[in-house]
């Protein structure tokens, strides 16, 4: 009996030795488990959306799950805060846009995304608009831009305090000379609803998002937020063609905190320009929100993002100041 008991024993012992040794050679090969993609605003606006169409296409090139998570609040800070301060083994990944760059530049926190480690972008937005209702008065840009300087602080900018569209809103009025009445009227499906119901003159919003207006003539861009045209929609001229140099488009990218190891990082880039280049998911991302695949390297991208860091933070003293 005793032999017996001795003989059971030494099985168990060899199944959990087998066990743990699977355990041990799956976390050794990365990735071994699902990764969180944390998106630090609330579900059902463009960066959800396209966090979980790039989410979709990266499960196939790494074989594991890649959930969406939700983490709002605080202009991103908080959903940013969260992967900053994870553990750094490429199993929690931020992902964002250029908004990303807004709250250090408004002293909201001390630090700006070179704080974690960059891991590649695969979008960029060149479809903000400048856009007003069919009765405003104007039609075009400099229209807009002639009445507000014969009628100071008339015309209502709707915006959401401390974010990007309250950004676009000062750069406007320092870029064309003409002084806004700026009002906090919420995120953009606030905006949109306001000015469909023409309580409020012009905004700021994506053009996936209005295109069914635009198409019926009840909203009329005004201008594209880029140096150059969109090709999806080339009719609408830029601002900066039409005098005014801003230019703020959005880049979409996924990062890991700071300590992660580069194998883990570059395994990671790998799975996303596969995924970035798949003609499948190109056109999926030009159907839903007109957006532009492009792949770019941790490093690479880290560069792209200083300029455009630059580039805001030239308005650090009109944002801090109101």
């Amino acid at each position: 009996m005793m032999k017996k008991n001795a003989l059971i024993f030494m099985a168990v012992i060899m199944v959990l030795g087998s066990l743990l040794m699977g355990c041990s050679k799956k976390s050794e090969t990365y990735p071994g488990d699902a990764i969180q993609l944390i998106v630090p605003v609330k579900a059902g606006g463009d960066t959800d959306a396209n966090a979980r169409l790039l989410a979709q296409y990266m499960e196939k090139e790494l074989d594991v799950a890649m959930p969406v998570v939700n983490v709002s609040g605080s202009s991103g800070t908080i959903g940013m805060e969260q992967v900053r301060s994870s553990e750094a083994d490429g199993y929690t990944c931020l992902f964002f846009h250029t908004e990303a760059m807004l709250p250090e530049i408004s002293d909201l926190i001390d630090y700006q995304i070179d704080e974690f480690k960059m891991a590649g972008v695969c979008l960029q937005a060149n479809t903000t608009l400048l856009i007003t209702h069919k009765d405003s008065g104007f039609s075009t840009l400099q229209d807009f831009i002639d009445q507000a300087k014969a009628n100071p602080g008339k015309f209502e900018f709707g915006m959401a305090v401390g974010g990007y569209p309250h950004l676009i809103g000062l750069a406007l009025e320092s870029e064309a000379g003409i002084d806004l009445n700026l009002v906090d009227i919420g995120g953009n499906a606030d905006k949109i609803a306001a000015l469909a119901g023409h309580n409020t003159d012009i905004i700021n919003v994506e053009y996936a998002m209005v295109k069914d207006y635009l198409s019926t003539g009840e909203f009329i861009a005004l201008a594209v937020l880029n140096d150059q045209r969109n090709e999806l929609f080339s009719d609408i001229p830029t601002a900066k063609e039409q005098g005014l140099d801003m230019q703020f488009g959005k880049f979409f990218f996924a990062a890991f905190p700071k300590e992660t190891p580069d194998e883990v990082v570059n395994t990671f880039t790998e799975a996303m320009k596969k995924a970035v280049e798949n003609p499948d998911f190109v056109k999926a991302a030009q159907d839903s929100y007109a957006l532009t695949p492009v792949y770019m390297a941790p490093e690479e991208a880290s560069a792209y993002a200083q300029q455009v860091y630059d580039n805001l933070n030239s308005y650090k003293e009109l944002f801090t100041s109101k």
